[in-house]
């Protein structure tokens, strides 16, 4: 395989890659504190069928190093449901109790269990403050949730979500159900995260552009694959000439 395969089959990985990102980006356009994520490429080396000159497309040999969350705010929706939370601070987190220890999420989509803890979509308990479950009084009607996590009801203080920080958020690992590993990085507790009751952080997936996004991204490895399929083609060529002569 010539260097000319070689680059266009290094810029099909990529784009694969980036296609399975900006796909993964669509499927979770409507998931609560979603962030869209993004790839970060490295350029090798500059061919082109064509030079730029005569109007051929620069291909660069390239390699996908990395994936990057976009950390804007989503968009914020009032759902009624007094168990749902949303943090209105950008670097918010919510901690998780769950078999693999703490984890973390921005989705504030929460519901009681049967011993009347505060749990996630996954049944995952939701931490306080202390360290221990958020558990409701048995006869619990009317719950309150205040800007700084405080949780209460008619019956009096029931405790304070546990709400954190970190130093760089990118370095948080998903690892499904809408949940981070923050891998050994060190939490910092959120001072004002600005709790809302009643609400939750939309996803902050654009999806039309995303679609967009995909169109252009087929086209590219389109294009990537006529110039393989050239390139064998001018070497079968050459060799079909070489054996006859």
């Amino acid at each position: 395989m010539e260097n000319l395969s070689y680059v266009s089959l290094s810029q099909q990985v990529a784009l694969f890659h980036q296609m399975e990102v900006t796909a993964n980006n669509i499927a979770n356009m409507n998931t609560p504190g979603f962030k869209s994520e993004g790839i970060l490429f490295k350029e090798y080396v500059n061919q082109a069928g064509k030079t730029p000159a005569r109007g051929g497309n620069t291909i660069s040999q390239v390699e996908d190093y990395a994936t990057y969350r976009n950390l804007l705010q989503g968009p914020m929706t009032q759902t009624g449901n007094k168990l749902d939370a949303a943090i209105g601070a950008a670097e918010g987190y919510f901690a998780i109790e769950t078999p693999e220890g703490t984890r973390y999420t921005r989705d504030g989509g929460f519901s009681l269990n049967a011993q009347r803890e505060l749990v996630t979509k996954s049944g995952f308990r939701v931490m306080s403050s202390s360290g221990s479950p958020v558990k409701l009084q048995e006869d619990a009607r009317d719950i309150t949730i205040m800007g700084d996590g405080s949780v209460s009801s008619e019956q009096g203080d029931i405790g304070k979500l546990k709400i954190v920080k970190f130093d760089n958020q990118q370095k948080l690992l998903p690892v499904g159900g809408n949940l981070f590993d923050a891998q050994g990085a060190a939490e910092q507790p959120l001072e004002h995260p600005d709790v809302a009751q009643g609400a939750l952080e939309g996803s902050n997936v654009q999806p039309v552009m995303e679609m967009n996004n995909m169109i252009q991204l087929q086209r590219m490895f389109e294009a990537a694959q006529r110039i393989i399929m050239n390139d064998h083609d001018m070497q079968r060529s050459m060799i079909r000439k070489l054996t006859e002569a």
